[in-house]
C-alpha cells in the first residue's frame, strides 16, 4: 500500500511534468520533435517515487487484443486495444515495448518523446507506430492511476465537466436511405440524442447512387426533425468541386459537420472547400498523427475542428497537445471515438479537461441497443444523449480476470 504523503507528493510532481508536456503551445516554448514531452529545459525530478515498469504484455482473447502493462510493485495497468493493433505485432514487440521496459512511469511526457527517437524510430512515424505507443501510453496512464489511486483525470489538469454530450454516429453506407432513417429515429429514441452524424459519399470515391443516397439520407432527416443537429463524414469521398457541391447541400439543409470532404491526406484539397462553405464547419484528423499538420490546419484555417484518435495519435498526451493547439487557434476540437465499449474510457478522461472540446462527441449507432458482454465493466451506455466522466481510479475499467488467463501472448 502507498502512503497517501508519498501519493500526494508523486502527484504533484508528475501533474507538474504533464502540464509541462501540453502547455509549450500557450507559453511560446520550444517544440520537441513528436510534440509530447515537457521543453529540454524542464526538471524531470522524481522525489523518489518512480513507477518502474516491470513488464509490457500484448494479450489476444479471442476476437480481443489487450495491453497489460505491470509496475514493479505488481500493480497494473491494462487498456482494451482498437482493431488495428491485429496487423501491428512486429512494431508493437520490436520497436515500442522495448523502449518503456525498465523506465520510470512517472517520466512518461519523456518517454513519449524519447521513443520516437529511440534509433531510427522516427523513420516509422505514422499511425501504426503512434498507435503502437498509444496502447502502451494509455495503459501506463491507468497504471499510474491505480498507483495513486485517483482516476486519470486528475492527473491531466483541472476537471472542466463532468458528462459529455453525445452524437449517435452511422458506419454503413450499404442499407437503403429509409432503412438508416429508421433504424437512427429508433436509436435516438432509445438514448435521448439530439444529434447523429450519417455517411455521404462512398468512402474515398463517389457515385451517383452514393450520393442520391446521401442526399436522401440528409433530406428525410430534416424532414423528420427541425431541430435535429446534423453531421455528415464523407471519408474523402470527392475532389474540390464535388465537395464544394455537397457541402452546399448540406448547408441548404441545415447540417453542422462536413468531415473529410476530400482525402485525408490532402489537405490544400480540403481548406480550398472549407474556404468555399460559409455556413457549415469542416473537420478531419482522424487519420493523422503529425503535431505539424495539426498546426497547419489551424493556422491556415484548412479545418474547423480538428479529430486526433488518441490511440492512432500515440495516446492522452500528445491528444492533449491537439486540443490545446485548437484552443490556441480557436479551433474545435472533437477526437475520433467509434467505440461503445473501454476504447471510450481513455477519451472521457481526455474530455473531462481539454479546452475546446466541441459540441457533441462521437458514440456509434451500432452500439446501441445491444445485450452487454459480461467481461468488463462499466458498460459504456449513452442516457439522455450523455456520457458521464469516469470517476473510479485508473481509467475506470474493471476486466473479468478469467479472460486475461486464458489469452495468449503475442510475441
Amino acid at each position: 500500500m502507498v502512503n497517501n504523503k508519498r501519493n500526494m507528493t508523486s502527484r504533484r510532481t508528475f501533474l507538474k511534468q504533464s502540464l509541462y508536456a501540453t502547455s509549450a503551445i500557450s507559453f511560446g516554448l520550444p517544440m520537441l520533435s513528436s510534440f509530447s514531452g515537457p521543453p529540454r529545459s524542464a526538471s524531470l525530478k522524481n522525489e523518489g517515487y518512480p513507477i518502474v515498469i516491470k513488464s509490457i504484455e500484448l494479450l489476444r482473447w479471442n476476437d480481443h487484443h489487450f495491453v497489460v502493462v505491470m509496475s514493479a510493485d505488481g500493480v497494473t495497468g491494462i487498456t482494451l486495444a482498437n482493431t488495428r493493433i491485429d496487423f501491428l505485432y512486429g512494431v508493437f514487440n520490436g520497436l515500442v515495448k522495448p523502449y518503456f521496459l525498465g523506465q520510470d512511469a512517472r517520466t512518461l511526457p519523456v518517454l513519449i518523446d524519447g521513443v520516437y527517437k529511440d534509433e531510427r524510430n522516427y523513420k516509422f512515424s505514422g499511425m501504426p507506430f503512434w498507435n503502437c505507443v498509444g496502447h502502451i501510453e494509455v495503459a501506463i496512464w491507468d497504471l499510474i492511476g491505480k498507483t495513486d489511486n485517483r482516476p486519470v483525470y486528475q492527473l491531466l489538469g483541472n476537471q472542466l465537466r463532468t458528462e459529455v454530450p453525445m452524437y449517435l454516429s452511422s458506419l454503413t453506407r450499404d442499407n437503403p436511405a429509409e432503412e438508416e432513417v429508421e433504424r437512427i429515429k429508433e436509436r435516438l429514441v432509445i438514448t435521448g440524442c439530439t444529434a447523429v452524424k450519417i455517411k455521404v459519399g462512398g468512402r474515398l470515391r463517389t457515385n451517383k447512387f452514393a450520393d442520391e443516397r446521401s442526399k436522401k439520407i440528409v433530406s428525410l432527416l430534416r424532414k423528420y426533425s427541425d431541430s435535429l443537429t446534423i453531421y455528415a463524414d464523407a471519408n474523402g469521398s470527392y475532389d474540390v468541386k464535388q465537395g464544394i457541391d455537397m457541402g452546399k447541400f448540406l448547408e441548404d439543409h441545415h447540417v453542422a459537420i462536413y468531415e473529410e470532404p476530400c482525402v485525408w491526406e490532402d489537405f490544400e484539397s480540403n481548406k480550398k472547400v472549407a474556404d468555399a462553405l460559409k455556413k457549415i464547419k469542416v473537420a478531419g484528423g482522424e487519420q493523422d498523427t503529425s503535431y505539424y499538420r495539426f498546426e497547419w490546419y489551424c493556422r491556415n484555417n484548412g479545418l474547423d475542428i480538428v479529430q486526433p484518435d488518441i490511440y492512432y495519435n500515440g495516446g492522452i498526451l500528445r491528444t492533449l497537445a491537439i486540443a490545446q493547439l485548437a484552443h490556441l487557434y480557436k479551433k474545435g476540437f472533437a477526437p475520433h471515438t467509434p467505440k461503445a465499449d473501454p476504447l471510450e474510457a481513455p477519451f472521457l478522461h481526455l474530455a473531462a479537461v481539454a479546452p475546446s472540446l466541441y459540441g457533441f462527441q462521437e458514440f456509434p449507432l451500432s452500439g446501441v441497443g445491444k445485450k452487454q458482454p459480461d467481461w468488463y465493466a462499466p458498460h459504456f451506455e449513452v442516457k439522455e444523449g450523455k456520457l458521464p466522466i469516469l470517476s473510479t481510479i485508473g481509467l475506470g475499467v474493471e476486466y473479468d480476470p478469467a479472460i486475461l488467463k486464458k489469452a495468449t501472448k503475442i510475441e
